[in-house]
């Protein structure tokens, strides 16, 4: 049955805007820079390994995605993982001159923080803005929490705020810092973590194969650079890809589980379509949420079969947390980077460690080489607990 989409939002068509991306910074268990990620999993290489500190603390976990570019025992880590990025993203798209936005996802780490850190951590990230900005003004200043679809929902909120007007230019993305025996030992209790089994620590995280255990945990951080057409124009300045589509959904199942037959993945899915006013065969490309949970990943295959219908084996899909693993808050906007570099190049890297699909699993997956298509949209979806899901459409620039 196809979801009612009445509640969908939408702009009348004279005031909306085209957005593009202009910068993305992202940082990973494959290196401090978008090039180095993209290389990465090009490759089809792992960067999940064993971390000695946990190793250390004795937990059950001791394997996961670990940056480099920022010392463990570093005070504040999450803050200085996001300034990189940022810098990274800020310095990609050039000196803007025009106002700019900042919305930044926490997902879990909100509730860590509290409230005076998280405001401390708005205002601190937000004004490493202030250098590229031509007047030191950045507006609005927000915090999405929502758990593994924060980070596609930052960047579908600052596409809104540009696309009808209301700011011209916004930094979005996310950051965490999950290798800690807090997050680990939580998710290992809730049985969604890959345990040390004795393999090798890359092999840890295998989405939608038929031996997967759970997902790898990392630190990470994805910032993009996200304005109006027109300022990208002005400034003659480099477009990565064009943001066409935003959907979100709330599944109301089950604070841990996802929607069995993925009903609530399928709904923010097609409000993203029906957003960008394209038709599920328009998609050339998916970039997966694929944490490797037995049953996130058979809830997202069966909605992404009934999303594309007969071309379900046609359109390729790939996942890149066999490769980096899980970084929460940030994992769908460093997800939204590689589906921008998807567009770019018409390559579709191979899921990590994907060897044999499960049953219930079957989709048209990219499995040890990369491939080329003619990607000229790309689908990037994140499924969070709690069932709160979020969709990007990014499409190749064209005039």
């Amino acid at each position: 049955m196809i979801p009612d989409l009445s509640c969908a939002q939408s702009e009348s068509e004279s005031n909306r805007r085209r957005v593009v991306i202009t910068g993305a910074g992202a940082l990973s268990a494959l290196g401090s820079t978008t090039r180095e990620l993209w290389e990465g999993l090009l490759a089809n290489r792992a960067g999940i390994r064993t971390v000695s500190r946990l190793v250390a603390s004795g937990i059950v976990v001791t394997t996961g995605g670990e940056v480099d570019a920022v010392p463990h025992d570093q005070i504040d880590r999450d803050y200085q993982i996001a300034d990189r990025a940022i810098g990274n993203a800020l310095t990609e798209a050039g000196r803007l001159h025009q106002e700019c936005g900042f919305i930044w996802s926490t997902g879990l780490d909100t509730f860590q923080a509290g409230a005076n850190d998280v405001a401390g951590f708005v205002h601190r990230s937000a004004g490493q803005c202030f250098s590229a900005l031509a007047e030191p003004f950045v507006e609005p200043k927000r915090m999405i929490a929502a758990a593994c679809a924060s980070g596609t929902q930052a960047v579908g909120e600052a596409f809104r705020l540009i696309r009808n007007g209301r700011i011209d230019a916004c930094v979005a993305g996310g950051s965490s810092v999950m290798l800690t025996p807090f997050y680990l030992i939580g998710f290992a209790g809730l049985q969604a973590v890959a345990a040390d089994n004795g393999g090798p620590p890359s092999s840890a995280c295998a989405p939608f194969d038929r031996r997967r255990k759970g997902f790898a945990l990392a630190d990470g951080a994805g910032a993009l650079v996200l304005e109006s057409l027109e300022g990208a124009r002005c400034r003659n300045v480099k477009i990565l890809a064009e943001v066409v589509g935003f959907g979100m959904s709330q599944d109301a199942f089950d604070l841990n589980r996802p929607c069995e037959d993925g009903a609530g993945a399928e709904l923010c899915m097609r409000r993203a379509l029906h957003d960008a006013k394209i038709q599920a065969f328009e998609i050339d490309a998916v970039n997966a949420h694929a944490t490797a949970t037995y049953l996130g990943d058979l809830a997202e295959a069966a909605a992404l079969r009934r999303l594309l219908g007969s071309d379900w084996q046609r359109v390729p899909v790939s996942g890149v947390k066999g490769a980096i693993g899980h970084a929460m808050a940030a994992a769908g906007a460093i997800e939204a980077i590689v589906a921008a570099q998807t567009v770019q190049t018409g390559i579709v890297p191979p899921t990590v460690n994907l060897f044999d699909p499960d049953e219930g699993c079957e989709l048209s997956h990219v499995i040890g080489e990369p491939i080329e298509v003619d990607a000229r949209t790309v689908l990037s979806v994140s499924f969070g607990m709690g069932g709160q899901n979020a969709a990007l459409l990014l499409r190749r620039f064209s005039e």
